[in-house]
């Protein structure tokens, strides 16, 4: 299995990237240049067809900008096609409408890196095998409307809690000046969207995040 990097993962929303103008490969390519050590590519509204190609495109930018994990959001079938196209996928994130964690393995192979999304402690404790968990929401946000309900950060410290040392990925609006907080958690990641994909100047964001986590005042955050 590919460990999962610590610190910024970007979930690479291809309609975010599109309404601020800019093309996802360029985007997760200069974010991993930045210090972004995942990429999840995500394309809610796009057919499969188009998920795959999209990947195949990422996938080839980060070749360049790399090392980074590349993840695929639900689609183990469009990871499986994306890899027989000859880019290098490493696993996927699965909801809880999506495969199994053991089904996603299964198909992938036992060095694939596979993540799951769980809401609440209960969800973390039923998530066995997944290799990161996904928070709940810390906030709610337009990207993903129905994620809810918000867990806050007690919420988080409690995921953090149940997923006994499994990596925990935060999500949910978030930005800079939630780091030292995150990290006070005990979160092995803050995943972001907007924060990179909207924004003026995705490598400029995604540097000002990964300088944040990397100097955050973990210990002032825990007082």
């Amino acid at each position: 299995m590919t460990a999962l990097p610590g610190g910024v993962y970007l979930v690479l929303d291809a309609d975010v990237c599109a309404t601020a103008g800019h093309h996802p490969a360029q985007v997760a390519g200069a974010a991993v240049r930045a210090g972004v050590g995942t990429v999840q590519v995500r394309a809610k509204r796009a057919t499969a067809r188009e998920l795959v190609a999209l990947t195949v495109t990422v996938a080839d930018a980060l070749q360049i900008a790399g090392p980074a994990v590349l993840v695929v959001d639900d689609r183990v079938d469009v990871a499986l096609a994306a890899r027989a196209r000859g880019a290098r996928v490493d696993g996927v994130h699965v909801g809880r409408r999506d495969l199994e964690v053991e089904d996603a393995r299964a198909l992938l192979g036992p060095d694939a890196v596979v993540g799951s999304s769980a809401a609440d402690p209960a969800h973390v404790r039923a998530a066995a095998g997944a290799d990161y968990l996904g928070s709940g929401p810390v906030r709610l946000t337009p990207t993903k409307p129905e994620a809810g309900p918000a867990i806050g950060f007690d919420g988080l410290r409690a995921a953090v809690a149940a997923a006994d040392g499994r990596p925990v990925v935060a999500i949910g609006g978030l930005g800079v000046a939630d780091v030292a907080a995150l990290r006070a958690a005990g979160v092995h990641a803050m995943a972001v969207v907007s924060a990179i994909c909207a924004a003026p100047d995705p490598a400029a964001a995604a540097a000002g995040l990964v300088a944040a986590w990397d100097h955050a005042d973990v210990a002032g955050a825990a007082r």
